[in-house]
Order: structure tokens, then C-alpha cells, then sequence
């Protein structure tokens, strides 16, 4: 795979090292995990990197934690989300679990348009779908949100819980949300709160990225006061 696919920095120290640059550009990308395994300090990140590094605007969609917990989760890296709300430069947004999704599509497609987003993140996404009860339907819902994320040209990262393990990675039941997240997505990336093979306290895997060159294997992370490190060595290193 060669470099000329346009890509989207996530900034996250050691990540785009082992997918040719980050992700592509107006993809849609999943990250899944279990509690406490890094996934929203992996979105905050995201944003703030954008903002700051990279001149794009960002906008987290909550369907779940508060976000004044996540405002101050994101303090304690250093990252002052209210100085870029005021400057326009990245929204926060808590939406209710009974937000239709042409409501849902209305209120992102004025935000995206008013303050110029180029990242967007969902979390948890599959809160969307639980009063959701036909997988036709959840499915329906969701392909509307990847693709008008798609229409518009902007970069998003949906997040949600799973309990997938090294030694069971097939998701079934309750967690069918995920899967049809799975397959619609351009990239999957699992996040493990536990080393897995003796791969550091934490690790993570990019099962899939579509149009890149990834590494495949998992490679270790860390959390520190600074955010999340990828500790994996670069592609074809």
C-alpha cells in the first residue's frame, strides 16, 4: 500500500506509526473495549490534537457520560475544552438516547456547517440503538450516521463497549450493535484495559483499516498525565 491516500493525524503518540499516517481522511472509524480501557481518553485526544495541532475543528457527541466528567477527565491531561469552545474550535454535545436519528442528523449536519468540523466523536454510539429491537433497524440507523459522516467529509471515531477477549473475539446477543458497527466502519480497533500475550498492562489491535497497511498484531499502550501512548513499532518495522 503506498502513501498517497490522504490522511487524517490522530497525534496520538505511536498510533499513526502503525497505520500509515492515521486514519484516512472522511473515514469512518470504531474503537471498542471494555471499561477503563482508553477509549475516551483516546477520542479527547483525538479532538484536541486536531484543534491544536492540525487547524481542525472537532465536535464529541455524547450519548451517555456527562459530559461536564468528561470536561474535567479532559482537564486532567492538560486539555482545556472550554478555551477552544469559545474559540470555536471544539463542541461539546450530550444527546438523549430517544434523539431521533433525522433530529440526531439536522443538529450535526448545522454544527458541522457552523463551525467548520472536520473530527467527529461518538460515545457510546450504540446507545442510538437501544430502544432499537430489529437488527434492520439498528442497522439502518446506524449506516445513516456513517454516511452522512461520509457526505460531509468528516473524520469520525464511534466508540463502544465491548467484552471481547484475546481468547473470544466473536461478539453475539446484546452486542450485535457492535458487530453491525463492525462491518459498516472503515477501521476497527479493539482496546484492551489488560495486556493480552504479554503485551504490556494495556494493549490494542487495529483488526481492520481499509485502504492502509496496518500492523496487524497487538501492540502495547500506556495512559499517562500526558494521554494515551502506542508503544508498537512502525510499519514494516
Amino acid at each position: 500500500m503506498g502513501d498517497e491516500t490522504e490522511r487524517c493525524k490522530t497525534g496520538i503518540v505511536g498510533f499513526d506509526d502503525i497505520c500509515r499516517g492515521g486514519f484516512v481522511k472522511g473515514s469512518n472509524n470504531v474503537i471498542v473495549g471494555g471499561p477503563g480501557s482508553g477509549k475516551t481518553t483516546f477520542l479527547l485526544q483525538f479532538l484536541w490534537a486536531g484543534a491544536t495541532k492540525y487547524n481542525e475543528n472537532g465536535l464529541y457527541c455524547s450519548f451517555e457520560p456527562d459530559i461536564v466528567e468528561v470536561l474535567s477527565d479532559a482537564r486532567g491531561f492538560g486539555w482545556d475544552f472550554s478555551r477552544l469552545a469559545q474559540e470555536g474550535r471544539g463542541q461539546f454535545l450530550k444527546f438523549s438516547p430517544h434523539t431521533s436519528v433525522n433530529e440526531l442528523k439536522a443538529e450535526l449536519t448545522r454544527l458541522i456547517s457552523k463551525y467548520n468540523i472536520q473530527r467527529i466523536c461518538f460515545d457510546p454510539v450504540s446507545v442510538l440503538a437501544l430502544s432499537l429491537s430489529e437488527e434492520g433497524k439498528v442497522r439502518e440507523v446506524i449506516y445513516d450516521l456513517v454516511s452522512l459522516m461520509k457526505r460531509l467529509n468528516v473524520t469520525s471515531v464511534l466508540a463502544d463497549e465491548s467484552f471481547e477477549s484475546e481468547h473470544s473475539p466473536n461478539l453475539s446477543g446484546d452486542w450485535s450493535k457492535t458487530d453491525i458497527l463492525r462491518f459498516l466502519a472503515d477501521s476497527v480497533t479493539t482496546f484492551y484495559e489488560g495486556g493480552i500475550q504479554g503485551v504490556s498492562d494495556r494493549a490494542l489491535r487495529i483488526n481492520k483499516m481499509r485502504r492502509t497497511n496496518h500492523v496487524r498484531k497487538a501492540v502495547g499502550m500506556k495512559i499517562s498525565g500526558k494521554g494515551l501512548e502506542v508503544l508498537g513499532g512502525a510499519v514494516g518495522g
